[in-house]
């Protein structure tokens, strides 16, 4: 008994370290391409500062002058603004995208990411849970895993991808080269599109599937209140305050980014360059700081609370897991509660309750 409980120990031990090294090569996996995204920050200022103005007045300034007060002239071209050879609007949309956009975007994601390690460090990670009894709840069904890797896979796609439109120019550029990056670029949009569509469908499919689940109540306002999200154990249903509020951080930015995206690519919807231009400006602030956000979310499914990557990879988890997180929805599950080495039972989330002794 003693030989196993000692083999059983190094298996834990073997597996924290498993997750520890995966978790810090996913981490390394974000920060890497981040440090090349913060290098814009100090491009721009660079670029800023290299820039003189032009010694003597170009000739036909007076021509651009013009266009570039918005005067119209004449196309053969219908459709809003069309007789206008060009718009303020236009440059102000590069100023923001290429000034404040490019400039903090970076320097956000990386606070973020310092701000998740050194929660870890202060905390030094999730709470250690007593030795587990080998008893276990089933939390998630098979539609609900697939589902969640569905979208959560298609966001980190999309997000790359997006990153690379809005920084490769002066990231990537110096990596690949022009034709590299032209080629990427041209795979990024491809990807970005297609599989936005997919997105826009597994963001709708979360709010029908989830919604339920996520209903706010008097007991989630307490758990916020009283510092659960810090750590602080405290009586909790099925969802507790954070991972509600969380789920409504997604209802809400997906819904945001989803829209601007389907009218991104469908620019005829659009009656005026301006709200075009301002479209894309909301689409790249909101998934930037959805992206900022998720970093936390990564951080509680991993080494935030040990054994809650189980709900989303077994469908099941710990019945220590559950006393200690949501003790009052484990109350109500506890008559469902079946032996890890219960191969009859191990494999279906979804299963019906335990009739014999747990």
């Amino acid at each position: 008994m003693e030989k196993q409980s000692k083999q059983t120990t190094r298996s834990r031990k073997t597996l924290r370290r498993i997750a520890v090294m995966t978790l810090f090569v996913a981490v390394a996996a974000m920060v890497v391409p981040l440090s090349g995204y913060v290098y814009v920050a100090v491009a721009q200022e660079t670029e800023q500062a290299q820039t003189q103005p032009w010694a003597e007045t170009n000739p036909r300034s007076d021509v651009w002058r013009q266009a570039r007060q918005s005067t119209e002239g004449r196309s053969v071209i219908q459709g809003p603004g069309a007789n206008v050879v060009m718009t303020s609007s236009g440059e102000t949309f590069r100023q923001i995208r290429m000034g404040p956009l490019s400039t903090y975007a970076p320097w956000y994601l990386a606070l973020m990411i310092g701000a998740v390690a050194l929660f870890f460090i202060i905390s030094g990670g999730g709470e250690k849970l007593a030795a587990e009894s080998g008893k276990r709840v089933p939390r998630w069904s098979k539609f609900d895993i697939a589902l969640h890797w569905f979208v959560a896979i298609l966001f980190l796609v999309l997000a790359i991808t997006g990153l690379s439109l809005l920084f490769g120019r002066a990231v990537l550029i110096p990596l690949l080269g022009p034709e590299g990056f032209a080629a990427w670029a041209l795979a990024s949009k491809n990807i970005h599109n297609y599989g936005g569509a997919f997105f826009v469908v597994g963001v709708v499919l979360m709010i029908v599937a989830w919604t339920r689940y996520n209903i706010p109540n008097g007991t989630d306002v307490k758990w916020l209140l009283k510092g659960g999200a810090f750590g602080k154990h405290l009586p909790a249903g099925r969802m507790n305050g954070g991972e509600k509020a969380w789920f409504w951080v997604n209802v809400g930015a997906g819904i945001i980014v989803s829209v601007t995206g389907i009218m991104m690519i469908n620019p005829q919807v659009f009656e005026s360059r301006e709200l075009f231009q301002l479209n894309l400006i909301v689409h790249a602030i909101v998934a930037i700081l959805w992206l900022g956000a998720s970093f936390g979310h990564m951080y509680m499914a991993t080494l935030g609370a040990p054994g809650s990557m189980d709900a989303m990879t077994k469908g099941h988890v710990s019945s220590e897991w559950a006393k200690v997180h949501h003790d009052l929805w484990y109350d109500e599950v506890k008559d469902q509660e079946f032996r890890a080495e219960d191969e009859t039972r191990s494999g279906d989330a979804g299963r019906q309750p335990s009739t014999g002794p747990a």
